[in-house]
């Protein structure tokens, strides 16, 4: 009789647990609320002078024809005197909530979210399905396509008794893939799309790097008790480090405040993460921006060396057609998390300025049109 591995038992013990879970009917679904918003270490874009914030709670399913609705919990804030504005919704990756875009640490630094809202525009922030105050359904449910889905319903509660100049996505990671997904299934609903930590192409070291470095989050780590469901994975404690950073471009305290807010990841998220690193995106019909690290490890590697800043750009300008006027941008001693890095305010400015050109931004047009240059 042939010798069973490691990896066949480690799945059958999974499937062992997934099985019982289905038997008792333990899984919860409901939010978990860590306490973040009343740390009084932490400080959010909701504290700032001159903002207003409303509290959402949106409920969606996971598929058209599916009956089980599940909440998404989230922030749509602007600044008080703003009056007509760009709608820019935050779309986090893998394993990290609405603390990723909205960074509680020296946040006028490493908040995009208030950078955005600075700028005169509106900001959606939300944790997505599956982790933090918003529900947690069956972890192997969840992938890139279903997040679109959510993220579409999304977009038609918050537009649908508010108006706004112009939608657009911004994406890091994972929910780069997530918004590029949503943008060639609903182009209707958005003006254009930013993607951050993101390029065709995938680093099999970080594979690696990442089996190593999570465990399942209903037996290790600050989710026990909590969460039950044994499809859903966590990175181990102080596993981000040297993963995400570019470490002398780092201020230790991020990757802290980091270790400390982070969050699941769903099986099925994994399972997906590369469903759109093939050709799709030569259908998309949006506007585009590509931000990516030169030391990204999650997207940098293999064949791809991504501190030859030219060969990234024509590597992923085969991706996209010129029609939708793509622009890439890799950014020096940066690693994975562009938002988390001392050169962050640099990072944003590049995206706002893209924004104010191709989407318009604070009630302005966009003041270089893709369809100007194109003739389209």
């Amino acid at each position: 009789m042939a010798k069973r591995s490691k990896k066949f038992y480690f799945f059958a013990g999974l499937l062992g647990l997934v099985l019982v879970w289905f038997a008792v009917g333990l899984f919860k679904t409901g939010g978990i609320d860590r306490g973040f918003d009343t740390n009084p270490n932490y400080s959010w874009a909701a504290d700032m002078d001159g903002v207003s914030c409303e509290p959402q709670t949106i409920p969606v399913k996971l598929t058209a024809a599916g009956s089980r609705e599940f909440s998404l919990v989230g922030q749509l804030c602007k600044m008080n005197e703003s009056q007509s504005t760009t709608l820019q919704v935050l779309v986090s990756g893998a394993g990290y909530g609405a603390a990723y875009w909205d960074f509680p640490y020296k946040p006028d630094t490493y908040s995009y979210a208030r950078a955005a809202l600075r700028a005169g525009d509106s900001v959606f922030n939300f944790d997505r399905l599956g982790m933090g105050l918003s529900d947690h359904p069956f972890g192997a449910s969840l992938d890139v396509d279903t997040q679109a889905y959510v993220l579409h319903q999304t977009l038609n509660a918050l537009t649908a008794d508010r108006s706004f100049n112009a939608v657009v996505m911004l994406g890091h990671s994972f929910g780069s893939t997530i918004a590029l997904a949503h943008a060639l299934k609903y182009p209707e609903q958005s003006d254009g799309i930013v993607l951050t930590g993101f390029i065709h192409n995938f680093n099999p070291k970080f594979g690696q790097a990442m089996g190593q470095g999570i465990s399942v989050a209903a037996f290790s780590g600050p989710l026990i008790g909590d969460l039950v469901d044994p499809t859903y994975l966590i990175s181990k404690p102080n596993s981000r480090g040297d993963v995400f950073y570019t470490q002398e471009n780092t201020d230790a305290a991020v990757i802290t405040t980091d270790n400390d807010t982070r969050e699941t990841t769903a099986v099925g998220e994994l399972i997906s993460m590369s469903r759109y690193f093939a050709d799709q995106s030569k259908e998309l019909t949006l506007p585009v921006m590509v931000m990516v690290g030169e030391n990204d490890f999650v997207v940098c590697g293999n064949e791809l060396d991504c501190t030859d800043h030219a060969a990234v750009k024509a590597h992923e300008l085969s991706y996209y057609p010129n029609t939708i006027c793509p622009e890439i941008y890799v950014l020096d001693d940066t690693n994975h998390n562009s938002n988390l890095h001392l050169n962050a305010p640099g990072n944003f400015a590049l995206m706002q300025d893209w924004i104010n050109r191709r989407i318009g931004s604070a009630g302005a047009p966009p003041s270089n049109a893709c369809a100007a240059i194109t003739g389209n």
